[in-house]
């Protein structure tokens, strides 16, 4: 059994007060403590590593790699009248009697 099927309910609605009351002030004490931020010049880049030679072609690989997949999936054709790959159909939910 998970905890909430053993927990009453006037015990939830009263956690989910406290958390929501929290939330709420959550922000407030933040934007109180909110330190000023440096102001970032467009001109500079952002803030990591240049990239080497052997990454860059790595990267290079892995885009080819990609737009071969792309181009295989979508020379692909479906047979005309095939069902879609997939189809959502709403389940009714089960009752667990108490």
């Amino acid at each position: 059994m998970d905890v909430l099927s053993r927990m009453d309910r006037r015990r939830f609605v009263r956690l989910l007060a406290a958390g929501a009351a929290a939330a709420a002030a959550a922000p407030l004490g933040a934007a109180r403590a909110a330190k000023p931020r440096a102001a970032v010049h467009p001109d500079t880049g952002p803030a990591h590593r240049p990239l080497t030679a052997a990454i860059r072609k790595e990267l290079e690989v892995q885009k080819k790699s990609v737009a071969d997949m792309v181009k295989v999936v979508r020379a692909f054709k479906l047979p005309a009248g095939s069902p879609p790959a997939s189809i959502f159909h709403a389940v009714r939910a089960v009752r667990r009697e108490r």
